[in-house]
């Protein structure tokens, strides 16, 4: 049974993925969450509020703390290929606030904002990874940075892709890009 928090939540970005987040309400947040709308002030304060406790809580960074923490193993090409399998399933799992980001990036921007934090402490994730991996030995000397953003952005274009273009036959590729993806990083990269 959900809690009234995450039955907020859940409506809130149901309505915004459907109609965008400028057109959507609190009144209609709360009759879709099937409380008053005193109830979700009181629980978030404000229409960003709810956004914003959303991104939070759906998170991907938590479980990439834990993946970078636990399951390296120092390979690059097996953990590469952790990191980017992950990225998809949390990415899909939380593709409708991603949808919502693009559908007002222009108007709303404070949005993306909310974003884009989960993805700078991403790239900062793999930054401490592959400096990691240049001071065991196991990786060319390069500018670690650059590389993270090349390989965040790479898996962020083939997600965005596939987001926007449900029937795009890209959808078909997904274990293919991953496996030549990592590959040309590997070749690239390892020593």
């Amino acid at each position: 049974m959900q809690n009234t928090s995450d039955k907020i939540l859940q409506a809130a970005l149901t309505l915004m993925q459907d109609k965008g987040y400028q057109s959507v309400t609190i009144k209609e947040i709360a009759q879709h969450a099937d409380v008053s709308e005193m109830t979700v002030f009181r629980h978030f304060k404000t229409k960003m509020g709810v956004f914003e406790s959303a991104v939070e809580k759906f998170s991907y960074i938590p479980r990439f703390e834990k993946i970078f923490a636990e399951y390296i193993v120092w390979d690059l090409e097996t953990d590469l290929t952790l990191i980017a399998k992950s990225y998809f399933e949390l990415m899909n799992k939380n593709k409708s606030i991603f949808l919502i980001a693009i559908q007002e990036r222009s108007d709303f921007p404070e949005l993306n904002q909310a974003i884009a934090k989960n993805t700078m402490k991403l790239k900062e994730l793999i930054i401490a990874y592959f400096t990691s991996m240049q001071e065991r030995n196991r990786m060319k000397e390069t500018n670690v940075e650059a590389q993270a953003i090349i390989f965040l952005t790479t898996l962020y274009g083939y997600f965005s892709s596939t987001s926007l273009w449900k029937d795009h036959f890209l959808h078909e590729w997904e274990e293919s890009f991953l496996s030549n993806t990592i590959h040309l990083f590997c070749e690239a990269l390892e020593k």
